[in-house]
């Protein structure tokens, strides 16, 4: 037989022809925010599985419905593990979604995850994230990843989408990496906006300013909303006053910040329907607070800095005075 005569059946496809695996990602932590964006990332093309603390078998069943203002979205994991260590093959990419609490350390939580060429995206409150998880696994990425988003968790596998959803993306330390770049593609595939920046260092700290200013506050006035915050002058002042001395501690450290920071921070705040911060929910659930991670390693960079924060202090004490009371039998 020549060979224009072969049955095009037996012809073998040239490695070019056979398409490529999806890309697989993990989300450690599946509350509303790995929830939201491991749907996004599913959306682009990425094999997306998800590990749950208490909704694995109701997600196995039915999935993730994310409720939004564009209507009900559905997002079924390629599959559902209740711990990390049922995990049998590590994933390309680790998108952690974990409370930044200092007890179980993050790193002892994923360790059985994350395999030699993992990269690890900490999408996390706080400062100081990123360092225990470069010593942990000195030879893995590790990408900052920081979002604005308006999200709650409202039932078992159902996330309630209120606005916002942008998400900064960066390589640990610093600069834009082939996988950071990777990332940001599919987020925007995933109809997540994304934006990518040389100083992720820089970004958390812009992150911080909020954070610092609107969790606490939010909690210690009764766990009201941003609204209630900003309904009254005397709690705007104060959230005001809390972001310029995180800001004086920034700037001390080197991080340069545009000079309407606090006031885009408040615009993009009033722009949202009233809402409950991430802190504020926490408490009224009953489970720990990011104090350490937020207000803690702000002052511990304001007292290397020599920069006084007085408001920062006061915050502090006052949480950690509640913490402590609400601990007691």
């Amino acid at each position: 037989m020549n060979p224009q005569d072969t049955p095009q059946h037996d012809k073998q496809p040239t490695n070019s022809a056979i398409p490529s695996p999806p890309a697989t990602l993990l989300v450690v932590g599946t509350g509303a925010v790995g929830g939201f964006y491991g749907a996004a990332l599913a959306r682009a093309g990425v094999q997306v599985s998800t590990v749950h603390r208490s909704d694995a078998d109701h997600v196995r069943a039915h999935g993730i419905r994310i409720e939004g203002l564009q209507g009900d979205l559905h997002f079924q994991p390629h599959r559902v593990f209740s711990r990390v260590e049922e995990i049998d093959t590590p994933p390309d990419y680790l998108l952690v979604t974990l409370k930044a609490l200092p007890d179980p350390p993050v790193a002892d939580i994923i360790r059985p995850a994350v395999g030699p060429r993992t990269v690890i995206i900490l999408l996390q409150n706080g400062l100081g994230v990123e360092e225990p998880i470069q010593r942990a696994f000195p030879h893995n990425e590790v990408i900052t990843a920081l979002a604005f988003v308006c999200l709650q968790k409202i039932a078992p596998g159902t996330i309630r989408h209120l606005c916002h959803g942008k998400i900064t993306l960066g390589h640990h330390p610093a600069g834009i990496t082939p996988a950071v770049r990777q990332l940001d593609a599919w987020f925007a595939a995933g109809g997540v906006p994304s934006h990518m920046t040389e100083t992720p260092a820089t970004a958390r700290w812009i992150k911080l300013v909020w954070n610092a200013a609107f969790n606490p506050v939010s909690v210690l006035a009764g766990d009201v909303t941003t609204a209630e915050i900003l309904g009254v002058p005397a709690g705007e002042k104060l959230v005001t006053r809390i972001m310029q001395e995180v800001i004086d501690v920034a700037q001390a450290l080197g991080h340069r910040f545009s000079d309407t920071l606090i006031e885009d921070h408040l615009r993009a705040t009033r722009s949202i329907p009233p809402y409950h911060t991430s802190m504020a929910l926490d408490h009224l659930a009953g489970r720990p607070l990011e104090t350490e991670v937020i207000l803690g390693a702000a002052l511990e960079a304001a007292r290397a800095t020599s920069v006084p924060t007085p408001l920062l202090e006061g915050v502090y004490t006052l949480m950690t005075l509640l913490e402590k009371s609400e601990k007691r039998p």
